[in-house]
């Protein structure tokens, strides 16, 4: 085993429990979208969004626990740090290309901890590659 297939094999489960629940704690927008926003975006609450906030919320938040189930179930990782992958870039990408606007100013500890994510993701996949090398479970009548 390389030194890198090492670091994934003891940092794989605690780094994604740990970002799963940074990540699922987004469902807090969906619960309470006018405190998430004043008190941990520090952005203005506009009831107008609310459910448009709700929703991101949930859906964030619902990527988060499985992020976590993933750091579990070595055969969701495919799916689950592909799509998580694709979501977190675009959102790091959002951040990025918005970085002049003032509703932006709430997003960059999220964008970083992403950005985190994406780049341990696409290491992940290049050292451990994309489908778990453990053999497969077998089914027997006994």
């Amino acid at each position: 085993m390389t030194t890198a297939q090492r670091f994934f094999t003891y940092t794989f489960k605690p780094f994604f429990v740990c970002t799963g629940l940074g990540t699922a704690l987004i469902g807090l927008y969906a619960l309470f979208p006018q405190w998430a926003l004043t008190e941990l975006a520090q952005l203005n609450y506009q009831q107008d969004y609310t459910i448009i906030v709700q929703h991101w919320g949930i859906m964030v938040g619902l990527m988060g626990i499985f992020m976590i189930g993933a750091a579990m179930v070595p055969t969701w990782r495919l799916p689950i740090l592909a799509f998580s992958g694709i979501e977190k870039a675009f959102m790091v990408w959002l951040v990025l290309s918005n970085a002049g606007q003032d509703f932006a100013r709430g997003f960059w500890i999220p964008a970083t901890v992403d950005a985190t994510v994406v780049m341990y993701t696409l290491a992940y996949f290049l050292v451990i590659g994309i489908l778990p090398k453990e053999p497969a479970a077998t089914v027997s009548g006994k």
